[in-house]
């Protein structure tokens, strides 16, 4: 009897935090999957843990900006498909937390993508001991790779 009123408590407090969380999977329903996004985590020690996670926001004319959903990095290799000719704000989060399970950061990178249709993009995500980095590429046609400039969201700001 213990056991299912402590199962019934712990069932309950699962959903309450999936239900009060903000977060939904990303749909990633296109069947091109124009980006891949390589992440690899250390958090340099055996005694704390990293996860990196992306959100994906859909930006309007008007700098207006839509939450799509959030995909986990927990794979080398993750593939998304984002919507050509629109922009996008793609924003990276890494969550550290030591061996007890307590957050210790969040680190946010934010940038925006305007892809482009018949490209593919390549993004590499890392985060090795409290240092971390995204670079974007666009595979071009023909194989090769141009690095992406960091684009501004400044003028969105403003």
């Amino acid at each position: 009897m213990l056991r299912l009123a402590l199962h019934a408590h712990v069932t309950v407090l699962a959903l309450c935090v999936a239900g009060c969380s903000n977060l939904r999977p990303y749909p990633n329903e296109l069947a091109t999957k124009n980006l891949s996004v390589r992440t690899v985590t250390s958090a340099g020690s055996m005694f704390s843990s990293v996860r990196a996670e992306i959100d994906v926001h859909s930006v309007d004319a008007a700098c207006g900006t839509q939450y799509l959903g959030t995909v986990a990095l927990d794979a080398p290799s993750v593939a998304l498909g984002v919507p050509v000719g629109r922009r996008s704000r793609l924003v990276f989060h890494f969550v550290s937390s030591n061996f007890l399970g307590s957050s210790r950061g969040r680190i946010s990178r934010e940038m925006e993508l305007h892809p482009r249709a018949d490209q593919r993009y390549e993004i590499d995500v890392t985060y090795r001991d409290d240092l971390y980095d995204v670079v974007v590429r666009e595979r071009q046609r023909g194989g090769t790779l141009r690095d992406l400039p960091a684009v501004d969201l400044a003028p969105c700001r403003g």
